[in-house]
């Protein structure tokens, strides 16, 4: 197997989703962490932290032009931290997002029978997993 083939799948699935929804691969994380969290307003900190990145990167990543049409960012009340959440726009997005990802895997896998389909990603996701404890 050549390894190299997991960063053509990955190209692959960015440039359709740059294509299909106009979203690089940040706005894309965060729009499906918030869609998974069900868009439970968060401080930049823990949003940085679940999203797994530093705080630095997710603030030059809010500052996008992009990114900020699809959340709001609000002063909390409580101290001087800015609370984070989908839009309405981000909304949308984050469901065209959804569809969109399920057309890629479909395409992906289309030549995948059956239950080959759902043992792959099981796999697939230990593999991620795996290779998120091996960073750490």
């Amino acid at each position: 197997m050549d390894i190299l083939s997991f960063s053509v799948i990955a190209e692959y699935i960015k440039k359709e989703i740059n294509h299909k929804c106009g979203l690089n691969i940040s706005q894309t994380r965060i729009l499906l962490f918030f869609d998974k969290t069900k868009n439970e307003p968060l401080t930049m900190g823990k949003l940085a932290e679940g999203l797994d990145i530093s705080l630095s990167t997710l603030s030059r990543q809010v500052q996008q032009q992009k990114t900020q049409s699809l959340i709001s960012v609000l002063k909390s009340e409580k101290d001087s931290s800015k609370i984070v959440a989908l839009n309405s726009n981000g909304l949308k997005k984050a469901k065209e997002l959804k569809v969109t990802l399920s057309e890629i895997q479909n395409s992906l896998f289309s030549s995948l029978k059956g239950d080959t389909t759902q043992n792959f990603v099981d796999i697939l996701n230990s593999l991620a997993k795996q290779s998120h404890v091996v960073e750490a």
